[in-house]
Parts: C-alpha cells; sequence; structure tokens
C-alpha cells in the first residue's frame, strides 16, 4: 500500500480520505473534499492549495492551526511569492509543482538541522484534486514534523536564518487509475 512509505497516523489517515473520495478515479473533486468532515484531528496539519498559471501562481487557500504555529506566521489567502524567502517554502513550492505537473499523490521530507544537536524532520504528502467547471486544481498539503526539541519546538520562521535545510528525493505515489487530470503544459521545477 501506498501508506506505508509514509509511516505516520495524520498522513495515512488523510491519504485514506482522499483514496476513498476519489474511488475508482484518478483523484476526487475539489467539491468532494470537506474540510470540517475530515474533523478535528487533520484539519490543523494540512494547507489546501490553490494552483494557477500552470505552477506559476500558488495560493494558500487554507491553512490548519497546527501549521500556522510550526510556520511562525499566517500564510491563509496569500501567494507563495508574497510570503518571506526562505528554503523551507522554495521546497514546498517545488513539491507541489511536482504534484501538479505528475497529477499524482507525491510524498516529500526535508530536514533542518543546526548548532550540534539540532534537528526538525518534517515529511509532505501531497494530494491533488480535480477542478469542476474550470476552477483552478488543488492541492492538499498535509505535514508532519519532529523535532530534537519536543518541548519547544522551533518555527520554521526562525530556522530560515540558523539552520540548513536538505530535502529528499520526492516519491510519486503510484495508483490505479492513472491520473490525467489537465492537458496544460508542464510547470517548470526549479
Amino acid at each position: 500500500m501506498a501508506s506505508e512509505l509514509f509511516n505516520h497516523a495524520t498522513l495515512d489517515a488523510l491519504f485514506q480520505y482522499w483514496n476513498k473520495k476519489r474511488g475508482g478515479r484518478a483523484m476526487p473533486t475539489r467539491q468532494e473534499i470537506d474540510p470540517i468532515e475530515m474533523g478535528p484531528k487533520l484539519l490543523p496539519h494540512l494547507m489546501l492549495c490553490e494552483i494557477a498559471d500552470h505552477g506559476e501562481r500558488i495560493r494558500f487557500r487554507l491553512v490548519g492551526t497546527s501549521l500556522v504555529k510550526r510556520l511562525g506566521y499566517d500564510p491563509t489567502g496569500r501567494l507563495l511569492s508574497e510570503l518571506p524567502k526562505s528554503d523551507y517554502l522554495d521546497m514546498l513550492g517545488r513539491l507541489l509543482r511536482h504534484a501538479y505537473v505528475e497529477a499524482a499523490p507525491l510524498y516529500g521530507e526535508g530536514t533542518f538541522r543546526w548548532g550540534v544537536k539540532g534537528q526538525l524532520d518534517a515529511r509532505h504528502l501531497l494530494l491533488p484534486l480535480t477542478a469542476k467547471g474550470g476552477g483552478e486544481p488543488t492541492i492538499i498539503l498535509v505535514s508532519a514534523a519532529y523535532s530534537s526539541d519536543d518541548v519547544f519546538p522551533p518555527q520554521i520562521k526562525a530556522l530560515a536564518g540558523m539552520a540548513k535545510l536538505t530535502s529528499g528525493k520526492p516519491e510519486v505515489l503510484k495508483l490505479t487509475p492513472q491520473p490525467d487530470w489537465h492537458q496544460l503544459k508542464p510547470a517548470k521545477i526549479a
């Protein structure tokens, strides 16, 4: 099963929700996804990201409270290009564009390291949604983080100036049927 790859309860629960909604199709529609229906255990950990202009514009439509706390600011309603420049947001942009181009679920990881023992591991699951009626494609991004300091884990905003981020190779999750949700030019992946 694809969910064995990320081995995390929140990521697995969201993947199961998305997979149930898609049924036998490549992916569910945005209209079928109800953040309230997901419940209080999932909603704080996800973002709904709208992809426009062939992946050139990414807008954060909804950002859960746990992610706002982890980031150190609330990007809800804002474009990625409007946010403070950081390696982490660059990584998220690459993951979102990759999931958009593949039109398939994507799993990616990143690790921040600082000082002698400081470490924060971030796992991301990206789940694409089709848009009925010509709307913009949307991707659900769910994130889980682990820190070497569980008592006072650092905010990503604070890590931008003091930590080095390394990201692993994203993995496209192969499902049946294969997605075919857009007939657009590929996005530029930096």
